[in-house]
């Protein structure tokens, strides 16, 4: 299954951290952390590892560092097989329904919407039999939306469960709290690196405004002395005119 070609395609020509090969496949590991749009755009969200393929048959998983380092056994050679597998049958299954259903029901709503608009008989109410026909097209496109859905949802259920028979389940238990943990601990750091930030910039605004408020005194005190200077030289002009 195509997923992300864009991303995929940012690591050409870059040596990934690991690879994994079965039944003629690919898999690349590299860290998002290593490509800034990818970590900004996901790793904030909370979303830790991104699989990206540019033709559904090789694929590239970008994965934020720690995360791996804490959970690999998480994507272990044989766990990811089962999640290529999971992306097959999503392929399989969309694109079934796709051919079988979407196209032919649109295929039909277009055929009578040209034979309404021809038929003279029906001028004056082709319009509502127009508007009735893409009503049930836009509802049956919905009902077959839905019920992709929810065939996917069956089939990632029966990947998790695969993948709890390959770790075990109180094993896979113990990972999903590990995650949790990571992923608390992650918000938590980031939160408090915001924080020093926001500081940092603060004192620097506060620098920058002791430091104007200096130079605005030390004008003060320039003008200040020049005036007195200007006096000075005024007085001193004076008393030579007197002794003159």
């Amino acid at each position: 299954m195509r997923l992300n070609p864009k991303i995929f395609a940012l690591a050409d020509g870059i040596e990934p951290v690991a690879t994994q090969e079965f039944d003629n496949r690919l898999i690349e590991i590299y860290y998002m952390n290593d490509f800034e749009d990818v970590f900004s755009q996901n790793a904030p969200k909370g979303k830790f590892a991104l699989w990206t393929s540019a033709d559904g048959f090789n694929y590239r998983l970008f994965i934020e560092k720690g995360y791996y380092e804490n959970l690999g056994e998480l994507y272990t050679d044989k766990v990811n097989k089962i999640w290529l597998d999971f992306w097959d049958k999503c392929d399989d299954t969309t694109k079934k329904y796709n051919f079988r259903i979407m196209l032919p029901l649109a295929a039909v709503c277009l055929i009578l919407f040209f034979v309404i608009s021809n038929i003279d008989a029906l001028a004056s109410v082709a319009a509502y039999i127009q508007f009735g026909v893409l009503a049930v097209f836009i509802v049956g496109m919905l009902f077959m939306n839905k019920f992709v859905k929810n065939k996917l949802a069956v089939l990632n259920n029966e990947s998790v469960k695969g993948i709890k028979d390959e770790v075990g389940e109180k094993h896979f238990e113990e990972l999903l709290e590990e995650q949790k943990k990571y992923i608390d601990d992650f918000f938590e750091a980031q939160a408090k690196l915001a924080e020093e930030e926001e500081a940092k910039e603060e004192n620097s605004d506060n620098n920058v405004s002791s430091e104007a408020i200096d130079l605005v005194e030390e004008n003060k005190e320039d003008k200040t002395i020049e005036e007195g200077q200007e006096k000075v030289e005024v007085s001193e002009e004076t008393d030579k005119k007197e002794n003159e």
